[in-house]
């Protein structure tokens, strides 16, 4: 936990030094570390590729989200997406490391993005693996 709690905040005091648009934030054991830039949620998931699909597809249907498109090329995945009100939703997801799967949620248009929904995303994921 102290581990955890140290390199979030020299993540958080590398990227006010170097000026980073990215926001790293923790929100309490077990729940996540997340990078946040540019209206895209990112966060590694200690799972293969194929877990991370499926607990992404189960995630997006228990919150209602509707699934237009699926696209698979190479070590890259896309999810598009839309919520109730129309908003788009899209996720990407590619493997890091052995069993390690990166996914990028972003919710909502250009300049209104909706970092509430992305969070509420990953957390369903998470908790879906």
């Amino acid at each position: 936990m102290a581990r955890s709690v140290l390199l979030v905040g020299l993540l958080l005091v590398l990227s006010i030094i170097t000026g980073c648009a990215a926001l790293v934030i923790g929100a309490g054991a077990g729940a996540g570390v997340y990078t946040y830039v540019k209206g895209e949620l990112i966060s590694a998931y200690a799972a293969d590729v194929n877990q991370t699909y499926d607990a992404t597809i189960q995630s997006l249907n228990y919150l209602k989200i509707a699934v237009d498109e699926k696209k698979q090329e190479n070590d890259a995945t896309l999810i598009r997406a839309h919520q109730n009100d129309g908003s788009p939703v899209t996720v990407r997801m590619r493997a890091t490391d052995n069993n390690m799967t990166e996914v990028a949620v972003r919710c909502g248009r250009i300049g209104f993005w909706d970092r509430k929904t992305a969070e509420l995303i990953h957390v369903t994921i998470r908790n879906t693996i």
